[in-house]
């Protein structure tokens, strides 16, 4: 998968085709709109120009196969988070990870169990 030099931002429309296209790992416009339909229906001409327009923003590729385009992304759901905390974290905290972390644990919303996995999970960073 690429790296993508610079942030793009998604749509939240955007961002549910990607969520789609990124749990089925590659899909026709038929497909991400069937895997979609319980949660959020769209016509299929929506799916369609939504994938042509991430596509033209580099996060999807398409082959053609017979009459019908199959689309893969060409970036990670991890990549396009990671480029939106880096994006997050100059805007709102001057750059500062502490700052981010601090009110991220701050906010009063984080059950016990996900403080303790971030602890561990700096504890390994720390080890390693």
């Amino acid at each position: 998968m690429n790296n993508k030099p610079a942030v793009q931002k998604l749509t939240e429309l955007e961002s549910v085709i990607m969520d789609a296209v990124w749990e089925l790992g590659q899909a026709t416009v038929r497909e991400v709109q069937e895997h979609l339909w319980e949660a959020r229906p769209m016509a299929r001409n929506t799916v369609l120009t939504m994938m042509g327009i991430l596509r033209d923003k580099g996060f999807l590729q398409s082959t053609r196969e017979g009459r019908t385009d199959l689309y893969t992304p060409t970036v990670s759901r991890e990549q396009v988070g990671g480029g939106l905390l880096r994006d997050m974290m100059q805007r709102f905290f001057s750059g500062s990870a502490h700052a981010m972390v601090s009110q991220l644990l701050d906010c009063g919303d984080l059950a016990p169990e996900e403080i303790k996995a971030i602890r561990k999970e700096i504890n390994w960073r720390l080890k390693n």
